[in-house]
């Protein structure tokens, strides 16, 4: 069959003749979606994968500082007294040092995705 007479049969204009010859690409698949594989050099793949990390890294915050009670409050977008609240009844997790409270960013994170401040 020919370009031409692939053409009014509805199909692309090309022969299937599957490989291409260079190991780089697969024929179409008969759904209509086709697919395509690629053979990258390792060192090209390390290089891919070294940048997505580098990319996905700059996305999460690298710190997990300590936060007072005012910037807990913040974070939380709440009133400082519901802090206070929540730390008297223990039900939100906070840590000492001498008479300061101190919050973690991921502890509050964890904290809030169980439920959070809900009541017993």
């Amino acid at each position: 069959m020919d370009r031409q007479a692939s053409r009014s049969k509805g199909g692309t204009g090309l022969k299937d003749r599957g490989d291409s010859g260079n190991g780089s690409a697969r024929p179409a698949e008969r759904s209509g979606l086709g697919s395509i594989s690629f053979d990258f050099p390792p060192e090209l793949l390390e290089e891919i994968a070294q940048r997505a990390a580098e990319l996905l890294a700059a996305r999460v915050p690298a710190e997990d500082h300590w936060m007072t009670v005012a910037e807990a409050a913040e974070y939380l977008r709440c009133p400082i007294s519901r802090i206070y609240a929540l730390t008297s009844a223990k039900r939100v997790p906070h840590h000492h040092d001498g008479s300061r409270l101190l919050f973690r960013r991921s502890e509050l994170d964890t904290w809030v995705m169980s439920g959070g401040g809900r009541r017993p």
